[in-house]
């Protein structure tokens, strides 16, 4: 009886702590190479902040700017091995791994967000 009632204390605790943990909030490291000032990292902390508001403050994220928790060639590696949850990084410099990740730095290709967009909104079209 003292070992039944024992294996019950010990898995109501656990059930316990498991819901506890899973109610708190979690928090990610988020590291891109741009400084503090940059339009990349302003975008970044509007994606934060919506990505906050968006959880009810259940997820967090943390920028670690200019490059300080990793370099920028070390963000992809860091994110793929899980020291960092998420990351940013130009795509374009990983066009060695697949060439498509290079199409958004081929000169002239689109020299105005609206003739990137453009084609996409005439097939919408009803």
């Amino acid at each position: 009886m003292r070992a039944t009632l024992a294996s019950f204390a010990a898995a109501a605790t656990l059930a316990v702590a498991h819901v506890t943990a899973a109610a708190q909030a979690v928090k990610w490291d988020m590291p891109t190479a741009y400084p503090a000032g940059n339009f990349h990292t302003a975008n970044i902390l509007m994606f934060v902040k919506d990505i906050e508001r968006a959880t009810g403050g259940k997820l967090t994220i943390t920028v670690h700017d200019n490059g300080s928790l990793f370099k920028a060639n070390e963000i992809k590696r860091a994110v793929q091995g899980g020291q960092a949850q998420i990351g940013e990084v130009l795509i374009s410099n990983f066009s060695n791994e697949n060439p498509l990740f290079g199409i958004d730095s081929i000169p002239f290709l689109a020299v105005t967000s609206r003739m990137i967009i453009w084609p996409f909104l005439e097939q919408m079209r009803v």
